[in-house]
């Protein structure tokens, strides 16, 4: 399954708040998994997916990031030059899991507390079921396969606690082919603007793109 494919699957997750981050406050900068905003993709190691030259407008694949996880064994970052890098999206391996969904939602539970370490108690927490024929959990891996089980939490308005941050959330995601998979989105201030650049550049819609 394209990188890309996988990302447009997790588009729920996203919160489309403009914000702004402050000025004039003694707020930290905001550097998710030890990246800032203004990091040229080459300096981290970072290869285009789509074949761009190095540094162009477009998204990256990392293997590893200066303050990256081991839970995570991929990273994707959308990058628009002269604006910087739009978002940073985290993916575990995926997982050939049992029906309940057992190792992936372990491994859900670590990033949200790797997530909530950082960044305090999450502002929404949704496990929503959108047919009661997929509520239990015996149908867990199957329900979020096929988008009919949204499980994730979202930080929201981190600017009020990191210089030009915008908002943070985890979920969880599926393949009939490739199972389950815990994705971790950062987002950097001005994040749709700067998705609605890449996607009128490259076509690309990025972790939070239509």
């Amino acid at each position: 399954m394209a990188v890309i494919d996988i990302l447009a699957s997790v588009a729920f997750a996203a919160t489309m708040t403009a914000s702004i981050s402050p000025s004039e406050t003694n707020v930290p900068a905001f550097r998710p998994l030890g990246v800032s905003q203004d990091t040229l993709p080459s300096a981290l190691g970072c290869k285009s997916i789509n074949g761009e030259q190095p540094d162009t407008t477009g998204q990256y694949s990392c293997n590893v990031l200066p303050g990256g996880s081991d839970l995570f064994d991929q990273y994707v970052l959308a990058y628009v030059h002269g604006m910087g890098i739009c978002n940073v999206v985290a993916i575990s391996r995926y997982i050939d899991d049992d029906q309940r969904g057992t190792t992936t939602r372990q491994v859900y539970k670590e990033a949200a507390s790797l997530l909530a370490s950082q960044f305090g108690p999450a502002d929404e927490k949704v496990d929503h079921v959108a047919t009661s024929k997929f509520g239990k959990d015996g149908m867990f891996r199957q329900a979020v396969i096929a988008q009919e089980r949204q499980v994730f939490e979202q930080w929201d308005n981190l600017s009020t606690k990191f210089q030009n941050a915008q908002s943070a959330s985890v979920t969880i995601s599926g393949s009939e082919d490739w199972g389950l998979a815990v994705y971790s989105i950062f987002r950097f201030a001005h994040n749709d603007a700067c998705l609605s650049s890449l996607e009128q550049q490259t076509g690309l819609s990025g972790a939070d793109g239509e």
